[in-house]
């Protein structure tokens, strides 16, 4: 008898968590481990914002939220939002506030997705993507990008991967791990594949205010009428406030996808924690500078690595227009030997950065693309600088 379920028995633990906890396990023994794993910012949430959710507490803000979607004047927030800068107009009954952005996903892959359904999901991904659709007994159907293609889908590969089966394409701009953005031309070109094939859309757009250079961020829900009525717009506070451990995301999409969101989710999480939706609250509608700022440390760290990773021989790695990671390939460097043995995959590279540089890093096949890793540029400048000295000192001492 099979002691636990076939579909939690399919998936693994996210790479990027389990990544985080064992260099986090190391530093607790006191070891100089520099983590590049984390998707998370290193800077304090903004201080208007924790001042928020200080006076929820005093204020007796405390208790279960109404409905279980979201307090109405964090919807209206989220609603002003997406006009003023997504070009995006919707009632707040048409949104959903989730436990961050991951459980919004989730719960539209549950609502969307029967057994043998396919999400077609481009390749890099987000590591829980793949997972979320197995774990509903669907299938997901990857899509590989390239370096050469911007790691971006071109219309033909996601014309070529639609069938009778397919329930939605999952869009991550910018994304994670490879910071590529979208262009507007592009994203409409998809919109008409899309539109054609009367699919439905997840569209994660949670770095959409991380962005370098001329980088400018377009929701495809903005594009194509046809294509914002099956498109669920999925964004939140973690990354551009500094609010990861907050957890507090949003969904915009067609009334008929958030009512089921809604009814998942009052039997999943009942509602977001209510001191933190005050505090997206605030985020939302205070002042904005401190998001401004936080892009500028990014880019700045952004420039540091992509140019020193350049330098390294044997390593070559695309300049990001978003979010904050890197996807360099490594993949020149298998067949080499460290003390420890010899360097197969990128599995094996991150396990010699961590054991002999004490830098912790992310497999890139974890995201659906082996040869590469992410690197999180998610930390100070200096802890950056010195993190990059470790790696490159291990890269020449590889034979």
């Amino acid at each position: 008898m099979m002691e636990f379920s076939s579909r939690v028995l399919a998936i693994e633990e996210s790479i990027t968590i389990a990544a985080t906890a064992r260099a986090d396990a190391m530093q607790r023994q006191g070891i100089d481990v520099i983590s590049l794993s984390a998707g998370e910012p290193d800077f304090d949430t903004p201080d208007n914002i924790q001042e928020a959710a200080v006076r929820a507490i005093k204020e007796g803000r405390t208790r279960y939220t109404r409905p279980a979607t979201g307090i109405i004047e964090l919807k209206e927030a989220i609603c002003d939002k997406l006009q003023r800068d997504n070009d995006l107009t919707y009632d707040p009954s048409r949104i959903v506030v989730g436990c961050g952005s991951k459980q919004t996903i989730f719960d539209a892959v549950i609502a969307l997705i029967n057994d043998g359904d396919e999400a077609i999901i481009p390749a890099p991904f987000w590591v829980s993507y793949a997972d979320q659709v197995r774990l509903m007994g669907g299938v997901p159907v990857i899509v590989q990008t390239t370096a050469e293609t911007g790691f971006r889908i071109t219309p033909e590969q996601l014309k070529a991967a639609c069938s009778s089966r397919t329930r939605f394409v999952l869009f991550n701009s910018p994304c994670n791990p490879t910071g590529a953005v979208y262009t507007r031309s592009e994203l409409q070109a998809l919109a008409e594949v899309i539109a054609d094939a009367g699919i439905y859309v997840v569209s994660d757009e949670i770095y959409d205010k991380i962005l370098y250079d001329d980088a400018q961020h377009v929701s495809i829900a903005a594009l194509n009428p046809a294509v914002k009525e099956k498109t669920l717009v999925v964004n939140g506070v973690s990354k551009a406030y500094a609010m990861t451990g907050w957890r507090v995301g949003y969904g915009a999409g067609p009334a008929d996808l958030i009512a089921h969101i809604g009814k998942i989710q009052s039997q999943e999480t009942t509602s977001t924690c209510s001191i933190s939706q005050y505090a997206a609250l605030e985020a939302l509608t205070g002042p904005q500078d401190s998001v401004e700022a936080m892009r500028r440390a990014f880019q700045d760290r952004r420039n540091l690595i992509v140019r020193r990773l350049n330098a390294i021989p044997r390593i070559t790695c695309s300049n990001p227009q978003g979010a904050f990671y890197v996807f360099p390939d490594i993949s020149a460097l298998y067949g080499r030997s460290a003390n420890k043995g010899r360097i197969r995959n990128d599995v094996d590279f991150c396990n010699y950065l961590l054991e002999e540089a004490r830098v912790a890093v992310v497999p890139g096949s974890g995201f659906g693309t082996p040869g590469h890793i992410r690197i999180a540029y998610a930390t100070s400048m200096d802890r950056t600088e010195a993190a990059m000295d470790r790696i490159e000192n291990a890269v020449a001492n590889l034979v």
